[in-house]
């Protein structure tokens, strides 16, 4: 939303209170502008996937056309989730204790990676399924880039946004999520050796081979 000019945000607040959608005279009217101009602002719309439209048929001439807000719009307004965050995580410290909630932790983060076999096959080469993850990562918001490895086949992923800075900071098990996943997405050992949540300037997962093979 930061990126967007004034009158598209107030053209997405519109249609976000208004599920019959819009015509673009009726935005028009509604921002005081020109006809022309709130159609530039909403092909902008459209090229972002904020928008999306129906056509309906009248009795007489053109089809009515009607822009509606869309699903990705609707995630582009800001959303605070962190207090939640905050709350679950300390209500699992509470129950499970430390080490629970770093094991419960575990355990989701298996439970994600089985969900994405698809994405990640043990049966592709390390580097393939390194990729695939990085690329996973940064469908989530991480920034994150494949470091080549070394002869020894180590790499690194580098993400250079914490996705839950905020919570991280005050509940740092959460960061084994994020060393679980890679760890049982692709097979391989991580240590994550920098946080952002610490300071650091990059979350950098260190990946090598497993020691246990």
């Amino acid at each position: 939303m930061k990126n967007l000019h004034e009158n598209q945000r107030k053209i997405l607040e519109h249609l976000l209170s208004h599920h019959e959608g819009a015509s673009l005279d009726e935005l028009a009217a509604h921002l005081g502008l020109t006809r022309t101009a709130v159609q530039q602002h909403v092909l902008k719309l459209m090229d972002l996937g904020y928008l999306t439209y129906s056509d309906t048929k009248g009795s007489v001439g053109r089809p009515r056309r009607r822009y509606l807000i869309s699903d990705e719009g609707i995630d582009a307004f800001p959303k605070k989730y962190s207090w939640l965050a905050n709350a679950i995580l300390a209500q699992l410290a509470q129950n499970l204790g430390p080490g629970g909630a770093r094991s419960f932790m575990q355990n989701l983060a298996g439970a994600v990676a089985a969900s994405l076999e698809s994405r990640a096959n043990p049966a592709d080469p390390p580097a393939q399924r390194l990729r695939k993850v990085t690329a996973l990562m940064n469908e989530l918001g991480y920034r994150a880039v494949l470091k080549p490895g070394g002869p020894a086949g180590e790499a690194a992923i580098e993400a250079v946004n914490c996705v839950y800075h905020a919570v991280a900071k005050a509940h740092p098990e959460l960061c084994q999520f994020d060393v679980s996943l890679i760890e049982q997405a692709t097979g391989m050992d991580v240590h994550l050796e920098t946080c952002i949540a610490k300071g650091g300037a990059v979350c950098r997962f260190c990946v090598s081979k497993p020691s246990r093979s």
